[in-house]
């Protein structure tokens, strides 16, 4: 059984689709919207249609017209791209701020606990130590005097009639002569 090849009238149909897309009217382009034919059939079909035009090749402004679509579908794929990329690099940098911030909280809440047990500690340490009662701690004056020892503190020296072993304000000094 013999085939039927295409028609002149599906390959100008398709051509004529084709530049209204915008679209170049290659011999790959016409057979990819038919679907089928041979590259020389479209080819011849399409040298004709163009002879029968009465101008050779493709008008300028079709060209003009393809190229403008193809630099509107580039610059639409250009800005997609951008757009996903943009996305994914926001979606990571909220990621890391969201750890940053659960990190910093936990810092927080560790300096929060080591601050209550340097508190517990230093009430420990002041509960440990005798307390003066706001006037000093006098406990060395109590031991100093059982040990028969000579305390020369300003405050020993108030409480023993303010003379001292080491001074004594009413002395006056000796002069010898030689």
């Amino acid at each position: 059984m013999a085939r039927i090849g295409l028609s002149k009238s599906e390959v100008k149909a398709s051509r004529d689709q084709l530049l209204a897309e915008g679209r170049y009217p290659s011999v790959d382009a016409v057979r990819a919207a038919l679907g089928t034919g041979s590259k020389s059939t479209i080819h011849r079909h399409l040298k004709e249609l163009s002879d029968e035009d009465g101008q050779p090749g493709i008008k300028r402004d079709d060209t003009a017209r393809s190229l403008q679509v193809m630099v509107e579908q580039l610059a639409g794929q250009l800005h997609d791209d951008a757009e996903r990329r943009y996305r994914a690099l926001y979606a990571a940098h909220q990621l890391a701020m969201q750890e940053k911030e659960q990190e910093l909280a936990a810092l927080r809440e560790t300096v929060e606990r080591l601050q209550l047990r340097v508190d517990e500690l230093e009430i420990d340490a002041y509960a440990s130590q005798p307390h003066d009662h706001g006037f000093g701690n006098f406990s060395h004056l109590y031991a100093s005097s059982r040990g028969g020892l000579n305390d020369s503190t300003a405050f020993s020296m108030v409480l023993s009639g303010g003379r001292s072993s080491v001074f004594d304000v009413d002395s006056r000094p000796i002069h010898y002569k030689v």
